[in-house]
C-alpha cells in the first residue's frame, strides 16, 4: 500500500502520483481513473474502462466482505 497526499493546486485538490506509482498502476496522460468509496471508508482508484470480468470479480469479492463483517 502506498500513502499520497492531497496537495492544492490553484483551486484544485491533486493527488501527485510518483513515476513509479504511475509505472506500477499503468497510467498514461489522459487516462480516465475513477474514485470509488467503499461503505467501511476505503477509497480505491480504478481505471475508468475497467474489464468486464474484473468487474465482476471485485464486485464478487466486494459482497463476500461485505456479507463477512
Amino acid at each position: 500500500m502506498t500513502t499520497l497526499r492531497v496537495e492544492q493546486f490553484g483551486e484544485d485538490l491533486v493527488i501527485r502520483l510518483t513515476p513509479e506509482m504511475r509505472g506500477d498502476l499503468d497510467l498514461h496522460l489522459g487516462d480516465e481513473v475513477r474514485l470509488e468509496r467503499s461503505l467501511y471508508g476505503e477509497v480505491s482508484l480504478v481505471c475508468a474502462e475497467m474489464d468486464h470480468q474484473l468487474r465482476h470479480e471485485r464486485g464478487r469479492a466486494y459482497l463476500k466482505r461485505l456479507r463477512a463483517g
